[in-house]
């Protein structure tokens, strides 16, 4: 059982089962008890006002109005208190089929008016908004990326895009979009763009979005229209080659009395592939003009405007994920200004580390040898960071002195960020290598769960890869990004 979030709620009676039973048969709202937990089971939209909200642990709504539950969800999401855009929300369908967009909004959909099979998960978010509440923040920037990240955090899931026809860009970020105007949809990118900036976010590529470039709608019109006169009234028909006297022309031009008749030559055509082919199409307007290659443009449906196909906005719509440094912020309100890294014993400061690389590399193509590049990624439960907060610099140079005395005199290390270190690893060849990490970092996850008072949801990540003689070294740093987001 857990502590109730916000003490100053009054707990509603205890319901049983035919009290229960006779609240379903009403219209009006009704107050659930379960395990402890107050659940308010909306059924009657009009008598609802938010802020009431705050004196429930879960809400669920009954799906018979679509747009009246959506409108409530957003309301939700979009408030600025914690108790309130961090509260657990399920709906009520029964066998309905729930709008994506709605139900992302949400934190999953029920077959009965019960959150028993989503307890645990309701009881995760609780516990999420108790550490969460009462923290003051002196977080700078747009407070929507606080309130982004504390509601990741509560979640302990990504921010994932879901096609739909209710966004502006054809991929929605219901929780963004709740709180931003349908014209400052740009302000969804930067805000996003920002957070994996910052070091809070980490982004993983999902598709690209085709926008108008006058309003980012992504509801656009491809149109086929005449090179010369710009007309869309088009007609497309197959040319014909007439193998005998080497004619070509529209198909039109052979048609006679239902048969095809050489303009040219007037021999009859019977059989395509022995007297004939059609090797093309041309295409021809309403205005007489004749071409093969229609020219393209674009017809955006929100602001009706008319563009070319170069002008179309290229935006990716990527999967977001929390990183340890935006769990931290999430639960502290404060975002940590990067000072100068206190560097553990053996280890060398990043621009060092590339100059050594850069000679890594010079030596390779001088000599026949190989070389080995690993990462290693420390994947911290909230517990653990929570638990560490005060103490995470040197919580992570214990770790990164654990990595330390198990590599080679030969071994050059970093560190990036608060949570990747990087390793040379001169004439070292690939597989061997990547084993020899693999050891290291169950040696180093079982000091950190065991002994330096970690979680069992801890988890080390590691790769290893061989460098080529013919990369640059920035390619290098490169590749490991692509795989770490952290640059």
């Amino acid at each position: 059982m857990i502590k109730k979030a916000f003490a100053y709620r009054e707990a509603a009676p205890s319901v049983n089962k035919e009290e229960k039973k006779a609240a379903f048969d009403r219209s009006k709202n009704a107050v659930l008890n379960e395990n402890g937990l107050d659940v308010l089971l909306v059924r009657n939209f009009d008598d609802l006002r938010v802020p009431t909200l705050a004196a429930y642990d879960a809400i669920i709504l009954q799906y018979q109005d679509v747009e009246r539950v959506y409108e409530l969800l957003k309301a939700v999401r979009s408030s600025s208190f914690e108790e309130i855009y961090l509260k657990p929300c399920f709906i009520l369908a029964y066998e309905a089929h729930v709008d994506p967009v709605v139900e992302q909004l949400s934190d999953g959909v029920l077959t009965e008016p019960s959150i028993l099979s989503h307890f645990a998960k309701t009881e995760n978010i609780l516990e999420a908004m108790a550490e969460i509440a009462d923290v003051k923040t002196d977080f700078t920037g747009r407070k929507l990326l606080l309130k982004l990240m504390r509601y990741l955090y509560s979640r302990q899931s990504p921010l994932v895009p879901v096609p739909s026809k209710r966004s502006h860009t054809g991929y929605a970020f219901p929780f963004l979009e709740a709180n931003v105007k349908n014209y400052e949809y740009e302000e969804i990118f930067h805000l996003l763009e920002a957070g994996v900036q910052r070091g809070f976010l980490s982004e993983d590529f999902v598709d690209v979005m085709h926008l108008c470039s006058k309003c980012n709608s992504g509801f656009i019109n491809y149109r086929e229209v005449c090179p010369k006169c710009n007309t869309r009234k088009l007609t497309a028909q197959n040319t014909i080659h007439h193998f005998v006297c080497g004619n070509v022309g529209p198909e039109s031009d052979y048609k006679e009395n239902g048969k095809l008749v050489c303009p040219k030559c007037d021999r009859q055509l019977r059989h395509i592939g022995v007297d004939y082919d059609k090797p093309s199409l041309v295409v021809e307007c309403e205005n007489g003009h004749i071409f093969q290659e229609p020219n393209m443009e674009t017809f955006c449906f929100n602001c009706h405007s008319v563009g070319q196909i170069e002008d179309i906005v290229e935006q990716p719509a990527n999967e977001y994920h929390l990183t340890a440094s935006g769990a931290e912020t999430a639960l502290s309100g404060k975002a940590k200004v990067k000072e100068e890294q206190k560097l553990a014993d053996g280890f060398v400061s990043l621009p060092v580390f590339r100059t050594f690389l850069k000679l890594e590399i010079e030596r390779l193509k001088l000599n026949d040898i190989h070389t080995t590049v690993s990462y290693i990624s420390l994947l911290l439960s909230p517990a653990t960071l929570k638990k560490h907060e005060d103490n995470y610099e040197d919580f992570r140079n214990d770790l990164g002195t654990l990595l330390v005395e198990q590599l080679k005199p030969s071994e050059i290390a970093t560190m990036l960020d608060d949570d990747v270190f990087l390793v040379i690893s001169p004439e070292g060849e690939e597989e061997p290598t990547k084993q020899r990490f693999k050891e290291i970092c169950e040696r180093i996850t079982g000091v950190l769960v065991n002994s330096l008072d970690g979680n069992k949801a801890d988890r080390v990540a590691y790769g290893s890869f061989e460098v080529e003689a013919d990369n640059e070294s920035e390619s290098v740093m490169m590749q490991i990004n692509e795989k770490l987001k952290v640059f």
